[in-house]
Order: structure tokens, then C-alpha cells, then sequence
């Protein structure tokens, strides 16, 4: 796979986007990004707000079981690749959204020089995130992913600029130096783009899923599981999971 072919891909994307008339905004990190949250009114802060948003508390809806969305993690170890702190809207924000729910997409570059392989695959999870804004909430199954934000946080002016701020400030809260720089990409209300960056992120998906289903063979060697079903959908799933937590932390030790 050559990754600066695929990224040089996106880039024109982006590109060939506004050349279409397709809404482009681009927002920097904020350096002082607690004082941001402050501002806004709303509350971001690592595991501080695991909170479930149910459908009559929602106000807004990003992606969801009837929209198209993705969302797509991408840790390399290249940082040259990777615009630190940028995050770039195809589409409208939030303000200019009159639907109660809509198309979308999220696409992470994270950059590191040197990552143990547990941390690879943490970086690749969204639930942290879920729990670290207050009023927002991320509901994944397979093939599907959204996220609802509460009416309350929706009157403090939730915004594509404050999430993805959010967003960066939590992964280096939770990661600290492991991460080197961080790119996020949102396309909003725009099927057809997300359905073009789906297109062009495929050889990064199917990377990343090779690499886990060579890890669930492994593992299911490890603890002589016969089961026909992915880990994902296994009843034992968490069970498992114990087991394997106690393994990895006894290897530790005897190293």
C-alpha cells in the first residue's frame, strides 16, 4: 500500500470538492483549547461524561442508521504526511444545518514515531471520546456509526470547529507523547463525497482489516477458540477479553 499515494488522493479530493462548489472550511487547533471549551460553554474533559443520549433527548444526529457515514482512524508512523492541527469541513456547519440528522464522516490521521501495537489499536477507538464530551455520545455496529448531541449542548452553539478541537485535545490527553501530529477530515451532508472518500480510503480499510483479523487468528490460536464468528459479535466477547487483559499484564511482569 503507498500511503503517500492515498493521502496525496485525499488532498485532490479536497481539492476537486471545491472546485465543485462544495463548501471548504478549514480550522486550526486552538492553542489554548480548554479556555475554548470554556468559552463555548461546553464541558470536554477524559472520561468525565459517560452519559447516554437517548432519542428524545437528541436534538441532532450525525450520521445514523438511515444516513450514510463512516468513520476511519488512520495511525502511520510518516508525520510528514499529516497537517498538525488542521481540521477540514467538506460540507456545512452545524449553525447552517436545518435537518435533525445528516450524512457524515470522519476521517483521523495520527501521527507517532514510536507505538507500542495495544496503543495502535486504542487509537483506533472512539469510545474515550464518547465519554469526554459533555452532551455527545458515539454509537457504533458494524458498518454503521453516528453520533447524537443532546438539546442542551445544541444551544451552546455545538460546532464542527469544537468538535474537532475536542477531539484533538482528548487523544493527547489520553495518549500524551505517543502522539506526534493529528489531521481530521469531516464531510458533512454530502452523500456523494462520502460515499467518493469511502471510494479512495479503500487499500487504507482494507489494511486495517487484515491487521485485525490476523490478530483475532492469532489470539484465537492463543486460547484455542473454534468459533466460526468474529470477536465483535461473539457472546464470550467480554469474557475473552478478561482473559486476555490478565495474559498481556502476566507478560509484562515476566519480561
Amino acid at each position: 500500500m503507498e500511503i503517500n499515494k492515498i493521502i496525496e488522493n485525499i488532498r485532490i479530493f479536497i481539492d476537486h470538492q471545491a472546485e465543485k462548489g462544495k463548501n471548504i472550511t478549514v480550522y486550526e487547533k486552538e492553542l489554548n483549547p480548554e479556555e475554548f471549551f470554556k468559552k463555548i460553554g461546553i464541558n470536554v474533559g477524559l472520561d468525565d461524561y459517560k452519559e447516554i443520549i437517548l432519542q428524545d433527548e437528541t436534538k441532532f444526529e450525525l450520521g445514523g442508521v438511515n444516513k450514510k457515514s463512516f468513520s476511519l482512524i488512520y495511525p502511520l508512523h510518516i508525520l510528514d504526511f499529516i497537517k498538525d492541527g488542521k481540521i477540514t469541513l467538506i460540507g456545512p456547519e452545524i449553525k447552517n444545518i436545518t435537518e435533525k440528522s445528516i450524512d457524515f464522516g470522519i476521517f483521523i490521521l495520527i501521527g507517532f514515531e514510536k507505538i507500542s501495537e495495544k496503543d495502535f489499536d486504542n487509537l483506533r477507538q472512539f469510545n474515550f471520546i464518547s465519554n469526554g464530551i459533555e452532551g455527545f455520545m458515539i454509537r457504533t455496529i458494524p458498518r454503521r456509526f453516528w453520533c447524537r448531541i443532546n438539546t442542551e449542548v445544541m444551544k451552546k452553539k455545538f460546532s464542527f470547529e469544537f468538535l474537532g478541537n475536542a477531539i484533538l485535545f482528548l487523544y493527547k490527553q489520553k495518549f500524551k507523547d505517543s502522539i506526534k501530529s493529528m489531521e481530521i477530515i469531516f464531510i458533512s451532508s454530502n452523500p456523494d463525497s462520502i460515499e467518493n472518500f469511502i471510494e479512495i480510503t479503500t487499500e487504507i480499510r482494507e489494511h486495517l482489516s487484515k491487521k485485525w483479523k490476523d490478530k483475532i487468528e492469532e489470539w484465537k490460536k492463543r486460547i484455542d477458540c473454534d468459533y466460526d464468528w468474529e470477536c465483535d459479535e461473539c457472546p464470550y466477547y467480554d469474557i475473552c477479553e478478561d482473559v486476555k487483559e490478565v495474559l498481556e499484564e502476566r507478560e509484562e511482569i515476566e519480561k
